[in-house]
């Protein structure tokens, strides 16, 4: 199977959901739209928000959701669809375990709805896929963005129109320094993030959690999570 998505399937957006209200939805919905501009030439307009407002408005007080926004291309116009969720695997806290799965050029910037792809390479990792270029390269992993803590430095691969520019991402890429981490694009070959102090993913829904290629991660990868989760929210 080919790992290029195919964008007939159309683009989405996740963002969590908390007490009623949606997590920097503002940036989710205006990369959802970039997508669809690029991709379809369509600009979306008071139907995107009339959707997400219409799904928010289901909302329970209490347990988190996923808010699910898909834009789905047809003959005449894009279709928009927003639903509430419940956050299923993605509430969990403890470390996500990574195997590399080679993917030249990468899955590109957008938040593909077709995913056949990566979930046929996590059946067969049997863990969540890392995807690397085939030099050892790491761009991103399959739901989220990767992280090297080394020391104070906290690293992240560049958006250079491989990898997914998560929200989640370019927020901690801001406030980094306010937990003592200096926060940096810089890529990062395989190699590297195999000896890191920590592995990190971030990610719309679980914010930052630890990851692990082999071990599993020390007690500073779980509270560095910690920290940056809260400095997400």
């Amino acid at each position: 199977m080919t790992s290029s998505p195919d964008p007939a399937a159309g683009v989405f957006e996740t963002i969590l959901v908390e007490g009623g209200g949606a997590l920097h939805l503002a940036d989710h919905l205006a990369r959802l739209r970039a997508s669809v501009g690029a991709l379809y030439a369509v600009e979306l307009g008071a139907e995107l928000d009339a959707a997400v407002a219409k799904a928010l408005g289901t909302a329970p007080n209490g347990a988190a959701r996923r808010l699910r926004v898909v834009a789905t291309p047809s003959s005449r116009a894009i279709a928009v669809q927003a639903s509430l969720e419940p956050l299923g695997a993605a509430a969990l806290r403890s470390a996500v375990p990574l195997r590399a799965w080679t993917v030249p050029g990468g899955l590109g910037p957008h938040k593909w709805v077709d995913r056949r792809a990566i979930d046929d390479a996590a059946a067969r990792l049997r863990a969540t896929p890392l995807i690397v270029e085939a030099d050892g390269e790491v761009l991103e992993a399959a739901w989220a963005n990767v992280w090297a803590l080394e020391a104070t430095r906290l690293l992240t691969p560049p958006a250079d129109g491989r990898i997914l520019p998560g929200v989640t991402r370019a927020r901690l890429l801001a406030v980094a320094s306010d937990v003592g981490l200096e926060a940096a694009e810089e890529r990062l070959p395989l190699v590297r993030l195999a000896s890191a102090d920590a592995i990190l993913l971030t990610s719309s829904l679980r914010l930052a959690v630890p990851g692990r290629l082999a071990d599993e991660p020390s007690a500073r990868a779980a509270e560095v999570a910690a920290a940056l989760r809260e400095r997400a929210l």
